[in-house]
């Protein structure tokens, strides 16, 4: 095989389905070890909030994911205090706007929440989501004015989070396939799979001070 073939093949396998690229280096539940190995065992190479021994507990093996990763705002390293946080990003895999908290009445329960607005540039759609211990779900799309239970899981944020360890919520399921880290072991991606009721729909990519880059529909 020449050059350029084995090239192109390693091009191909770092890849993988569906166009996925990671530039740092990926792990995923086979290689769960090797993060552990880094996080708890590895020198520090720098000590920003999102350096991965910031992010892993080493005594449980799992990762502790910021709210702000869904919302793409600043993180100052802090895993304490409320999980609702100032937010006013474009998304930029869909160009939608979020922005919030806001308070928002629920008309179902007619408790008023604290909520983040996420809108389509155009205005035609807007939904809102809110946080809780297993993460972020939305409670509100304007289609149709569907109101919908807390507890869902849209986003994977909080405690305790395992790679390759699917998490079931009201409704919905997330699963962290892979988190990729850049040479300085800080976090540069992280990629899930999200399931509606019992059928895997997407398969997402977010990116800190970002959020979501890539959407996948399965």
């Amino acid at each position: 095989m020449n050059t350029h073939a084995i090239a192109l093949c390693v091009l191909v396998a770092a890849m993988g389905v569906a166009g996925r690229f990671a530039t740092g280096t990926q792990f995923t539940g086979a290689t769960e070890s090797q993060l552990h190995q880094i996080a708890c065992a590895e020198p520090a190479k720098s000590d920003d909030p999102w350096n991965i021994k910031n992010l892993y507990d080493c005594s449980t093996s799992t990762l502790y994911i910021p709210y702000q990763l869904w919302t793409g705002a600043k993180w100052d390293g802090s895993k304490t205090g409320a999980c609702m946080h100032a937010a006013d990003a474009t998304v930029a895999a869909t160009g939608a706007r979020i922005a919030g908290p806001k308070r928002w009445r629920n008309p179902k329960t007619g408790v008023t929440e604290a909520v983040w607005a996420w809108r389509k540039a155009d205005g035609s759609e807007t939904q809102y989501f809110t946080c809780h211990a297993d993460g972020i779900g939305r409670v509100y799309d304007s289609r149709g004015a569907r109101v919908f239970a807390q507890g869902r899981c849209a986003f994977p944020a909080g405690s305790g989070w395992g790679l390759a360890v699917r998490r079931d919520c009201a409704d919905s399921a997330i699963e962290i396939t892979a988190i990729a880290l850049d040479d300085r072991n800080e976090l540069e991606s992280i990629e899930f799979n999200g399931w509606t009721g019992k059928t895997l729909d997407h398969h997402y990519r977010f990116v800190p001070n970002r959020g979501m880059t890539n959407a996948w529909a399965q």
